[in-house]
């Protein structure tokens, strides 16, 4: 009798072992770092434009290295790789007490870190098929998936405690410790031999990227399904960002509560609504049309980030006890349980909405795309999420400091809000005549047969 593969089994694969073992541990330190950063920046500057510089240094390294790295891990022995970028990320972190205070260095630093993430991620992932049985394949990927968003929740609902009790220093120390510890465990790997034996030069490689690169995109050129889940996923890195960018000054400068909260009353919820949306789709909902899914999760998203923007004047109209004009000193979400509750409630269903994107969107890639095809297009996919997202984050950082970030939250809100409902209702914003017959086929033709 042939024995299925599960979870046990793949995690007593050795090599993958190891291998997983250095993903959390990374993925600890880096999300721990990111949340921590944020809220750092925002308190030593004031300023909502400085942590949108800060986010477009997260950004922008996958957008310049994003498709050179995923041919250049193919070139080396991954094991190498892992373990060097373990070090210089060890490094990374321990420069970071020292220039705390510098902002211009810490955009710098922080640019470096996400530079070499660039290359430590495809080579991970990339080296799993070697790893594990090709049975085991599927199961090993869910894992490293589960993994990466567990690793997220976990890393930035704990920065915020932390940072709150013991400053921002022993973060770096901490993260240091962990990623010194995923060097030392890379050292088992086995080795990990090279997928591309020819003898590159740099102008190859750059050829090879363009090339490839021309190809992706001739592919996805004219396949609409495709085109509109690579944008939804793109339009949500942005908004991601976005909500990275304006999170810490609307919680100190509107609802008057420390931005370290956020960890446990935003990012705990928001991770923990992921999940479950997850496994709740997965279950009751994936014989579903994927529109179905996708339009109520952006009617859903929008109309929770206007509600954000909305709260104060709301708050003003019922006289609200609460309200931080009433409040001297900033306090903490455990003495305003009211707002607390009602912030916790919107976190989750922002998650159950964001996952109603992006199951469906990724599922539409993948089941229009060839073997051969999808891991470039996954890897344009990860560049475009990157360059689609820097004009949003720059723009909500101006923008908030010129009008405030309730204005910001709202306008958002009712954009995402109004895309829904255009999806949802084509034909109440546009006559037949006016959008293309493939336009009208993706969105449904009976919405105009309806009508007439």
């Amino acid at each position: 009798m042939i024995k299925k593969p599960s979870f046990s089994s793949v995690i007593q694969t050795k090599g993958f072992q190891v291998l997983w073992a250095n993903q959390i541990l990374v993925q600890l330190a880096y999300n721990i770092l990111n949340f921590s950063l944020i809220i750092w920046v925002f308190k030593l500057t004031d300023s909502n434009l400085a942590v949108s510089l800060l986010i477009l240094s997260i950004y922008l390294p996958a957008l310049i290295f994003g498709l050179f790295a995923g041919v250049f891990v193919d070139l080396v022995d991954k094991r190498k790789i892992i373990t060097l970028i373990d070090l210089l990320f060890v490094v990374a972190f321990l420069i970071f007490p020292f220039i705390r205070k510098s902002y211009p260095l810490i955009l710098v630093n922080t640019f470096f870190i996400n530079s070499l993430a660039q290359f430590f991620m495809p080579a991970e992932s990339s080296s799993i098929p070697q790893l594990v049985s090709q049975k085991q394949l599927f199961l090993a990927n869910s894992l490293f998936t589960v993994t990466l968003y567990a690793a997220f929740m976990v890393g930035f609902t704990a920065a915020g405690p932390i940072l709150d009790s013991f400053s921002i220093s022993p973060i770096f120390y901490l993260g240091a410790i962990l990623l010194l510890m995923a060097a030392l465990i890379s050292q088992n790997l086995p080795v990990l031999k090279v997928v591309r034996k020819d003898n590159f030069s740099g102008a190859d490689i750059w050829s090879l990227i363009a090339s490839e690169t021309k190809q992706t995109i001739t592919f996805i050129r004219g396949r609409l399904a495709i085109v509109v889940s690579i944008g939804l996923l793109a339009a949500l890195q942005g908004v991601i960002g976005v909500l990275a960018v304006l999170t810490p000054s609307y919680m100190e400068r509107v609802l008057g509560v420390h931005a370290t909260d956020a960890s446990l009353y935003v990012m705990l919820p928001l991770g923990l609504g992921l999940i479950s949306g997850a496994l709740f789709i997965g279950h009751f909902f994936h014989r579903l049309p994927r529109r179905r899914l996708v339009i109520p999760g952006i009617i859903l998203a929008g109309f929770l980030l206007a509600g954000v923007g909305i709260a104060p004047k709301i708050a003003v109209l019922l006289d609200a006890t609460t309200l931080p004009q009433k409040i001297i000193h900033l306090r903490y979400f455990l003495n305003a349980p009211s707002l607390a509750s009602t912030f916790v409630i919107g976190a989750f269903l922002l998650g159950v909405a964001a996952i109603a994107i992006i199951i469906p969107s990724q599922t539409v890639l993948q089941e229009n795309t060839k073997d051969e095809n999808r891991g470039k297009i996954f890897a344009v996919l990860f560049v475009l999420m990157n360059a689609f997202a820097i004009l949003p984050v720059l723009l909500a950082g101006i923008l908030a400091d010129l009008f405030g970030e309730t204005k910001v939250f709202f306008a958002m809100g009712v954009v995402i809000f109004m895309t829904g409902l255009l999806a949802m209702k084509p034909a109440m914003f546009f006559a037949e005549s006016h959008l293309p017959y493939k336009v009208r086929q993706f969105l449904g033709l009976g919405h105009w047969e309806n009508g007439k």
